[in-house]
């Protein structure tokens, strides 16, 4: 069934507006799209696949629901008892979060704070909890108040 118009300006109208409307979805869930894939493809090839954990937790929520559900560290615990000192889980969205109690591990992770920055979710709750102060600059600020 072929469309029909009364004007070449109404075909040409109609073809503007599915342009438009097609540039319009592929500028707004383009982005979107592209994180997704990326995300899938950066967790088939991320060092954290092989770190044992849970498995696969809820598409959106993760482990989150668990973790929240639970007494606080309980959760943590029992999987650090079931999985070793290292555990990898999901957070919200399916990203990977990494837990251990290894205090060789810890220390370094805190030592080397430009390699190994905290989520911007916890950033922000961290600064809205203790301030900008020492404990919770990460980076070049960490470096520039230490050196005081």
């Amino acid at each position: 069934m072929a469309f029909q118009y009364s004007s070449a300006e109404e075909a040409l109208s109609f073809l503007t507006w599915k342009r438009l409307l097609t540039v319009t979805v592929l500028a707004v869930l383009g982005p979107t799209l592209l994180k997704l894939v990326r995300r899938i493809i950066r967790s088939r090839f991320s060092p954290f696949r092989v770190i044992p954990g849970p498995e696969n937790g809820h598409i959106v929520f993760g482990h989150m629901k668990q973790i929240r559900t639970r007494k606080q560290g309980l959760w943590h615990e029992e999987m650090i008892q079931r999985y070793g000192h290292v555990i990898k889980y999901k957070a919200y969205f399916g990203v990977d979060r990494v837990y251990t109690t290894d205090t060789k591990a810890v220390n370094y992770v805190l030592n080397h704070s430009m390699v190994y920055r905290k989520p911007d979710q916890t950033r922000f709750m961290l600064s809205r909890i203790l301030g900008d102060g020492l404990l919770f600059v990460e980076g070049h600020d960490h470096k520039r108040q230490a050196s005081r």
